[in-house]
């Protein structure tokens, strides 16, 4: 992993004098992402900057590259994975400089021209200035796993790894573009397909797409996008004649190739293990061949979704190190600042949760490896392996069937969204559009693909560019570690999306293709465990909760900043900001948390842009998070509860139940002629249960006489403790309940 910045005036004429103070301010602005070497490129029209993380060739591999006679010019951020195949196939008409895996980008050049990019393997971003042309190519990998941003306006084109690199550029915008943000479906959570191009969220300024490039011909004074790689114009017929067993022993070939070559290095490896599929399968691939570090999250969620638990057990099936890493939902030192500079690491809207909690894996796995300078995750597998199969069907059809109505209706979605908008009135009266599919075809502006399978594919493309890549990247640069993901490498997902479609049940049902080829590295219920979220589930409040205590902090000075941006009420109603916070903090499923911190995030960034001497810097006392050692899960197990927990013991059964100082439950019988129940706290009505939800958890409340142990109450009403346990751990979390201890 580097960092790339650059310009090029669409003129021909040189730069102007400052352009070297403007390149270093555009470097400095991402260090983290190359703190071991620093260099710059001027001639002419043409400036770049680099900034490097040495991960092959350590001590020769710096950049910009050169050809023989010094006429093309390249900087590169990334990793060709297979550049050893390609450098035999050329060295009898080429000269090597270093042994940089990136230098085979200049040679085939040479060779090729920019046609080049249908030859590389693995996941890069690059400038090349060839000076015989007087042309400048930047391109980026077919997944956008490495970034690439540009602005232009009539006199040149400014790039850069990072949108922050781009905004030291004197004339570049510097305003969140707030109709595109506010709109975008990953945002706002509409549920449908999307295919439209990846978005930078920022007014004037370009997110170049995954398999794309730019073409600047300084000639002509002229620039032009051009697609080289399509996600689905890639299908291999030949594959239709191979077996079932067939399919998946090949695609496990691909996945083994894809990982041993992202284990292609001169520094030390880590992987993030999650308990699930994806990593774990990673990491039984890797164990054949190094011993190296895995990461997980130890949180509440985590623990009650097993993910946590799974994690261990895979690394100790696999004899690899596992660090658990400890996140405390109510005991942290997470501060306003630490958001605020993530946040700017991130520059988007859409950073969340997740990305604190990866971040501080990355943090700490720094601080016990130090010289660990790459990590592997499964990013990448659920979009394309049918991952969310099982998820996207619903409960009442979790089936391939119930999913892919699922997948018609997130089309018909796209449909709908560009229909008058009188006609979105008939959806909202009943529970499905009683608006037949050819009316609703005819009245939108939408291009109709041919099956919703495409158009599913196609958005978890842009998802991936927008979110999975988007991020990971991020949080692993500001860190000083670069990110690595073996199931994009491209010969895999071309393989699968080439499986035809009558094959599709078979295979792609939950993960099948992907289990049934890993099944001999791992135990069966490693392999065969079902996908869960990742912190979202049954118990997703403690981490809400843990974001909505982060921004109420200080006196909510970050609500207070994002408000303050120049824009945010020209499309937010401040009054209803803050009711909707309010109504969060009352909320202990703290429901729609984050959506509303995406609207957060988008003043702030808003806000943030809108100062001179905001910087992200990785030395600014963001904290490091401890490991918690686990021999034996099923032992330690309750030791973590109560260690996530506000509880510092047990709950016994043999304990009495009490009601808080203050605290009392509603029970008048007009109340209850709305299915709901209210637990008071000081004079409010703090809390809504509903009997459909919390029905056996309200028959426990209105039993509590503070006399009856709470074995007593359960064994009265003939209910099992796991029944109201959520219930419960929350009641005693926040307060609401205290157990008393019998008296001996």
């Amino acid at each position: 992993m580097c960092g790339i910045a650059g310009v090029v005036r669409l003129d021909g004429t040189s730069l102007p004098q400052n352009v070297d103070t403007i390149l270093q301010n555009m470097a400095e602005e991402i260090s983290y992402r190359g703190p071991d070497d620093e260099q710059f490129f001027i001639k002419g029209p043409l400036g770049f900057a680099f900034r490097r993380l040495s991960i092959v060739d350590i001590n020769g591999g710096k950049q910009p590259l050169t050809n023989e006679d010094g006429t093309i010019v390249l900087i590169a951020n990334g990793e060709i994975y297979n550049s050893t195949e390609l450098r035999a196939k050329l060295s009898s008409r080429h000269q090597y400089k270093t042994n940089s895996d990136c230098e085979i980008i200049l040679h085939l050049y040479e060779e090729k021209g920019i046609d080049l990019l249908q030859d590389l393997i693995g996941m890069y971003a690059f400038a090349l200035w060839d000076s015989r042309k007087q042309k400048m190519f930047i391109a980026r990998d077919r997944f956008g796993i490495k970034p690439l941003f540009f602005t232009a306006n009539r006199e040149r084109l400014v790039f850069a790894s990072e949108i922050k690199s781009l905004m030291k550029y004197p004339d570049c915008p510097r305003s969140l573009d707030w109709n595109k943000a506010l709109t975008d479906p990953w945002l706002s959570g509409y549920i449908a397909t999307d295919l439209s191009d990846p978005s930078s969220f920022f007014e004037g300024i370009e997110h170049l797409p995954a398999g794309c490039a730019v073409e600047v011909d300084v000639k002509k004074g002229s620039w032009k996008q051009i697609r080289y790689w399509d996600l689905l114009a890639n299908n291999n017929q030949s594959f239709a004649e191979l077996s079932d067993q067939e399919i998946i022993n090949y695609y496990a070939n691909l996945l083994e190739d894809s990982v041993q070559k992202c284990l292609q290095s001169d520094v030390e490896i880590g992987l993030f293990l999650s308990g699930g599929i994806d990593s774990a399968s990673i990491a039984a691939i890797t164990s054949e061949r190094q011993n190296i570090h895995t990461f997980s999250v130890l949180s509440q969620s985590t623990l009650t979704n097993e993910d946590a638990k799974y994690a261990h057990i895979t690394a100790k099936y696999l004899g690899l190190p596992n660090h658990q890493v400890l996140f405390h939902w109510d005991e942290n030192d997470f501060e306003p600042n630490h958001w605020r500079k993530l946040l700017w690491l991130c520059e988007s809207p859409l950073c969340g949760p997740e990305q604190l909690y990866k971040f501080h894996l990355h943090r700490y796995a720094r601080s016990v490896c130090p010289d660990l300078k790459v990590i592997l995750t499964g990013q990448g597998s659920d979009e394309f392996n049918g991952g969310y199969s099982s998820v996207l069907a619903p409960a009442w059809e979790n089936n391939w069937e119930g999913f892919t109505k699922n997948l018609n209706r997130l089309e018909m979605g796209r449909y709908m969204s560009n229909l008058p908008s009188k006609l979105f009135v008939w959806e909202e009266h009943f529970e499905q559009s009683p608006l037949s599919e050819k009316f609703i075809l005819s009245k939108s502006s939408e291009v109709r693909r041919e099956s919703s399978w495409e158009a599913y594919i196609l958005t978890k493309f842009r998802d991936i560019q927008m979110y999975n890549c988007w991020l990971e990247d991020r949080i692993a640069a500001g860190n000083s570690i670069e990110n690595r993901v073996p199931f994009l490498d491209h010969r895999i997902v071309e393989f699968a999306l080439s499986i035809p479609s009558a094959r599709r049940k078979g295979l792609f049902w939950d993960k099948k293709l992907l289990r049934s080829g890993i099944r001999n590295r791992l135990p069966s219920e490693l392999y065969k465990r079902s996908k869960v979220p990742f912190f979202y589930g049954e118990d997703a409040r403690f981490t809400l909760r843990m974001m909505l205590d982060l921004l109420l902090k200080q006196k909510s000075v970050l609500l207070e900043e994002a408000v303050a941006s120049s824009k945010f009420s020209d499309f937010i109603d401040t009054d209803a900001f803050f009711s909707i916070a309010h109504q969060l903090s009352q909320d202990p499923e703290v429901t729609n948390m984050e959506y509303f911190l995406r609207i957060v995030n988008m003043g702030l960034l808003q806000h943030m842009v809108e100062q001179t001497n905001v910087k992200y810097e990785d030395s600014d006392n963001f904290i490091i998070l401890s490991n918690h050692p686990i021999e034996n899960w099923e032992k330690n197990e309750e030791e973590i509860h109560l260690k996530l927990s506000k509880r510092r013991e047990a709950i016994k059964l043999e304990d009495i139940p009490l009601f808080a100082p203050e605290v009392f439950l509603m029970q008048r019988d007009d109340i209850q002629k709305d299915n709901h129940a209210y637990l008071v706290v000081d004079n409010h009505l703090t809390y809504a249960l509903s009997e459909d939800e919390a029905g056996q958890w309200l028959r426990v409340l209105r039993k509590i006489n503070g006399e009856q142990s709470l074995k007593e109450i359960l064994s009265d009403l003939d209910i099992t403790e796991s029944e109201i346990r959520k219930f419960l751990e929350e009641a005693i979390d926040f307060g609401v309940i205290t157990m008393k201890p019998i008296a001996n």
